[in-house]
């Protein structure tokens, strides 16, 4: 519930700092076998955006960075990410690693997120560690 509320007060605090005209934030979500070669590529940062908790018990094999997106700092946590590589994101079930990649796009990133988060991906067989 806590976490919940705090992923409402982000969401709305994003919305009031937005631009009065529409703006466009460019990322492509993808799909599990599509993601997979993405992040087999060499220069690509893959990013996990959920709790600690849920990073400890299985992550996809090879992540360089776990920011948690309910985190109070993760504001200033995500802006320590190079803009000059290209980012992969994914959470567990696909929602909150969409709102990360549309922050992370907004402010210039070069930003892709797994559509159907961890679970997909467990699902599909893949690689993954604690």
């Amino acid at each position: 519930m806590r976490y919940g509320i705090l992923l409402i007060a982000i969401v709305l605090g994003l919305a009031s700092c937005a631009p009065t005209r529409t703006m466009r934030v460019k990322y492509r979500s993808l799909d599990v076998e599509t993601f997979e070669k993405y992040i087999a590529r060499e220069n690509v940062l893959l990013v996990d955006v959920r709790t600690a908790e849920e990073f400890a018990a299985g992550h996809i094999v090879g992540v360089d960075d776990n920011l948690d997106v309910r985190s109070a700092t993760f504001f200033n946590d995500y802006q320590r990410l190079p803009k000059d590589r290209p980012i992969a994101v994914y959470c567990r079930g696909g929602g909150r690693s969409k709102q990360v990649a549309g922050v992370l796009a907004g402010n210039g990133y070069n930003v892709v997120e797994l559509s159907g988060g961890y679970n997909s991906w467990v699902e599909a067989g893949k690689a993954t560690e604690k």
